[in-house]
């Protein structure tokens, strides 16, 4: 009798270990708010590679706040990849080279643009400068253009993931600019110029636009682009006294950022997933349940879209580079 109890405990001990080795290993990736573009693109991918592409990995989708928390979380192990913007990314770069570089995180694919809005309130005066010199700027006719030194040492309001964005363009441009973080019940009639970045027509732009009380600027891109290449030119459509208005400024991308190690194998699922959105982005640009946006990744991979950033190989280009 004790021998048959002790064949079965070890038929059942070797089960539970194969059951074990044959677990897959979970992926986790932060995205965004369970509304936003960021969350739906991430479960996409999930949706179209855990089945056929990921050996013996499974992808998992976790709500966050964004790039920052994303970026943050790959640094301290709470993600293994995250959609990050690039100016973020490059803003942490600079700040934190040995934290975030292109040895330790690696581009998966590049992913939608989401485009930089300025604001300005009507009648604002900075500090610094002459009694309505910005006012005579603006015509109800046309759109107002101005150069980011005209808002140098002044306070700039935003809110979200746009407070790291409106600190970049602060940084990478020498503005010292003081970003106040604008809270929810003060976000109808505030008295600063606004920096928000989001996917065009973003909402809260429409919003205060339609009180009527604030000017949406252009930027120059020529001007930016020579200071920070990353962002990219852009032109955005909102209605304005029932008038459309085309409104130039420029745009930044969101990545799919994983973590590299120095052994090439760890970073194999890296790869996978590379290779899985590559061969499927025209599906995925096509089919009526993912998000509408990976019609604009499509465009980027199609046209052979690069961001200045490692890549993580495709699959194909690691077993041709293995052969030589």
């Amino acid at each position: 009798m004790k021998s048959i109890k002790y064949a079965l405990c070890l038929a059942a001990s070797i089960a539970s270990g194969f059951s074990m080795s044959a677990q897959a290993k979970e992926i986790k990736l932060g995205s965004g708010s369970p509304t936003g573009n960021y969350y739906s693109m991430a479960s996409d991918i999930a949706s179209y590679c855990n089945d056929d592409y990921l050996t013996d990995a499974s992808l998992s989708v976790l709500y966050s706040s964004g790039s920052v928390e994303n970026l943050m979380g790959l640094g301290n192990k709470v993600y293994s990849i995250g959609v990050v913007q690039e100016d973020v990314l490059n803003y942490h770069a600079k700040r934190s080279p040995r934290k975030v570089n292109k040895n330790r995180l690696k581009v998966i694919t590049g992913m939608h643009e989401e485009a930089v809005h300025l604001l300005i309130p009507k009648g604002y005066q900075p500090k610094t400068a002459k009694q309505g010199w910005l006012d005579s700027l603006f015509d109800d006719k046309k759109v107002a253009k101005i150069s980011l030194d005209m808002l140098k040492d002044q306070q700039v309001a935003s809110w979200g993931g746009s407070i790291v964005s409106a600190e970049a363009l602060s940084y990478f441009f020498k503005l010292n600019l003081k970003v106040v973080d604008l809270p929810a019940d003060k976000r109808v009639n505030p008295k600063l110029p606004l920096v928000l970045v989001g996917g065009h027509p973003y909402k809260p732009v429409e919003d205060l636009l339609k009180t009527g009380r604030y000017h949406l600027v252009s930027l120059n891109y020529h001007e930016i682009a020579e200071q920070a290449g990353f962002y990219s030119k852009q032109v955005v459509n909102y209605q304005v006294n029932g008038k459309v208005q085309s409104v130039a400024t420029v745009g930044v991308r969101a990545l799919l950022i994983g973590k590299s190690f120095r052994k090439q194998s760890r970073n194999t699922h890296m790869s996978e997933l590379a290779t899985c959105i590559n061969d499927n982005i025209a599906d995925l640009a096509d089919d009526p349940d993912t998000n509408p946006l990976w019609s604009s990744v499509y465009d980027f991979i199609e046209d052979e879209g690069q961001v200045d950033w490692s890549y993580f190989p495709l699959i194909e280009e690691s077993a041709q580079a293995a052969t030589y």
